[in-house]
């Protein structure tokens, strides 16, 4: 996974699906996005930030790239509202520390494996 603030690559996660990755969001960002691989596990991205947003069906998820897909002037409008998948805590990974317990695991309408592109309009 990679977390992207306004187009800018924030890092990746540790890739481990049962601890948590802190990541520093920019103030005054205003998209936030994530690109995921899932190639063997249940898919899902998961995740809470400081000021109380979570992970779920706010957010939107695709599986196609588009170019330009991570950055603010980028137009989802076509884009498809996030599936969620699973309740945080259900499945395997049980309770992730650190992500609020609300979040959701998200992902692109009716794909299991591949990559997934996801992001939310915080304007």
């Amino acid at each position: 996974m990679e977390l992207f603030a306004d187009g800018i690559s924030l890092g990746r996660d540790n890739r481990q699906r049962n601890t948590a990755t802190d990541f520093i969001i920019p103030a005054n960002t205003k998209i936030i996005a994530v690109e995921a691989k899932n190639f063997h596990f249940r898919p899902g991205v998961l995740g809470s930030l400081s000021n109380g947003l979570v992970t779920d069906s706010g957010w939107k998820c695709s599986s196609r790239f588009d170019s330009g897909w991570n950055h603010r002037d980028f137009d989802d409008r076509n884009w498809p509202a996030a599936v969620v998948v699973a309740r945080h805590g259900d499945g395997p990974e049980g309770y992730i520390a650190g992500i609020d317990p609300t979040a959701k695991w998200i992902w692109a309408i009716k794909q299991r494996h591949g990559s997934c592109y996801c992001r939310l309009n915080l304007q």
